[in-house]
This record gives C-alpha cells, sequence and structure tokens, in this order.
C-alpha cells in the first residue's frame, strides 16, 4: 500500500501584534537613524518602538536585515509617489514627484547612503524606472521639457540630488534651488 503524501503545511500569515511591531520597529528605524545615523544602535530602536532588544532580534536578526526591510518599505513609497504623480498628470507630475524624491532624501539624510547601497542604482526597480520614463513623457509632450531631454537626464538629477541633500546639513533651500535650477535649465527655450 503506497504512502500517503501530506499536503505541504500552508504558511500561516503573521500575527496581528507580530505585524504591529513589525511597523512599530521600522517607523521606529527611520525616526532613530534620522537623528543619529548609522550609529543607531537596535537598542535605541528598540526603546523608541516600545518592545524589548528580543522582539527586534527575532524579526530583524541583525541591523543590516533592519535596514534592507527599511529600504523595501522606502523604495514602496517611492514607486507609490510615482504613481501619484501620473494620476491626472498634466505635464507637473514630474516636478512634483522630484520634490517627493528630494523631502524623501532629506528626512534620511543622516542614512540615506546606507538605504542607496542596498537599493542599488538609484533605487529604481523596473516599475518605478517605467513611471519616471511616463512622467519624462508627459512632462516633454506638455512643454514643461525640452523635447531633447531624455529619462536618462531625469536619473541623473535624481541622483545628484542626494549629495546636495545630504550636504546642507538641516537646510532645504540649497537641494530646492539646485532642483529648480536644473528643472529651468531642462525646459524648452521659448519658456
Amino acid at each position: 500500500m503506497p504512502f500517503a503524501r501530506k499536503a505541504p503545511p500552508t504558511p500561516r500569515a503573521p500575527r496581528r501584534d507580530a505585524v504591529r511591531n513589525d511597523e512599530r520597529v521600522i517607523q521606529a528605524a527611520r525616526e532613530v537613524f534620522g537623528e543619529r545615523g548609522p550609529q543607531a544602535s537596535m537598542e535605541d530602536i528598540a526603546a523608541r518602538a516600545g518592545v524589548g532588544v528580543g522582539t527586534i532580534y527575532r524579526r530583524f536578526p541583525s541591523k543590516e536585515a533592519l535596514l534592507d526591510a527599511l529600504t523595501a518599505q522606502i523604495t514602496q513609497e517611492m514607486e507609490a509617489a510615482a504613481s501619484d504623480a501620473l494620476d491626472g498628470d498634466d505635464g507637473h507630475g514630474l516636478a512634483s514627484f522630484l520634490e517627493f524624491v528630494g523631502e524623501s532624501n532629506a528626512a534620511k539624510r543622516r542614512y540615506w547612503h546606507l538605504v542607496a547601497e542596498r537599493a542599488g542604482d538609484q533605487g529604481m526597480t523596473g516599475t518605478m524606472a517605467d513611471k519616471v520614463r511616463a512622467l519624462t513623457r508627459n512632462a516633454i509632450e506638455a512643454g514643461e521639457l525640452s523635447p531633447d531631454t531624455a529619462v536618462e537626464d531625469i536619473h541623473l538629477l535624481i541622483k545628484a540630488l542626494r549629495p546636495v541633500v545630504g550636504g546642507a546639513a538641516d537646510d532645504d533651500q540649497p537641494w530646492r534651488r539646485f532642483l529648480r535650477i536644473h528643472l529651468a535649465g531642462m525646459r524648452p527655450p521659448h519658456r
């Protein structure tokens, strides 16, 4: 008589309290890394989240694992911002998205390099790159950008924003001015 095979166990969804703890830990990590940079300890993050260090280490076995989870969340936020900018885009969506990128970088200025090295080239997934391409095309069609503007120009602008944001301490004016100047330089001559 052949042995009956058992179906593999169905993975259980995480408990609600575990999901809440993960969210609290990741939010606390954003705040503590934002204040202290990469020197922030897991103990500092646990205290801010209101959980024990063991709770963090059960879910995130190292600071690197926590940074990986934080990077995944930030990437999702960037994709959502690109989607929002595309919704009803009248040609100004790209500028709105670039403002979001600058503000996002400013909130992470003390630890952005840790996120960037995990996220890869400009932190762009294929989906986000497609959205940036569409935003660029819409801006060109609306006359907000010169027809010879390439999506690579926008990728370089995004990459160039990081050191400007990082070098400006807690002042957002330098990166905002940098962004305005570059967008003005990409407008058609008649603008």
